[in-house]
């Protein structure tokens, strides 16, 4: 139960203010801690920045790749429900409750910074630990998105871990291209 969080992205009309003060909490937190931790955000990928005495100026910049993720990662995962599935309708409902599926990658990023705290991923052990953490708050993600376009757009759950598959194997696609 509390890992789809039905909640908060199957809401009423009285939770809706709720939903909506969550996920500005969401993209706040995550804008916050891409900016100290040094991570440029791509899709449900982080890409650090290599300096280590970055300007003010430059972390936040690099913070509000966040927000800016957030909004591309809507408009194609909107697009794609419009253009294959036809799907147009709660847009506003679906916004709404959108930032609720990068709160795992959220506490990625807190435990990410714990980790970079402590000087602790100079350690094999809690470096490997950071890249398996990783991965499962990304497929935590993409069964969150999952559940939200069949809530919200009334996919069937195939249909939207198509999308969710696509678009996750997508952008790793796109980052083994242009870094690799």
């Amino acid at each position: 139960m509390w890992l789809t969080s039905k909640r908060f992205i199957q809401f009423e009309k009285k939770d809706k203010k709720y939903s909506i003060a969550i996920s500005i909490g969401i993209l706040v937190l995550g804008t916050i801690f891409c900016g100290i931790n040094g991570y440029y955000s791509f899709l449900l990928y982080f890409m650090e920045i290599s300096q280590y005495n970055l300007e003010f100026y430059f972390q936040i910049l690099i913070g509000l790749s966040f927000i800016a993720n957030f909004f591309i990662f809507f408009i194609i995962i909107e697009g794609i429900s419009r253009i294959f599935y036809k799907k147009s309708e709660n847009v506003v409902d679906f916004l709404a409750s959108f930032a609720v599926i990068l709160y795992p990658l959220v506490f990625f990023l807190i435990t990410h910074w714990f980790f970079k705290l402590f000087n602790l991923l100079i350690i094999n052990v809690f470096n490997l630990l950071d890249k398996v953490l990783l991965i499962i708050f990304q497929v935590w993600s993409l069964w969150l998105l999952s559940y939200s376009l069949c809530v919200k757009k009334g996919l069937k759950i195939e249909s939207s871990l198509i999308i969710s598959l696509l678009l996750h194997y997508g952008g790793f696609t796109i980052i083994l291209v242009f870094l690799v």
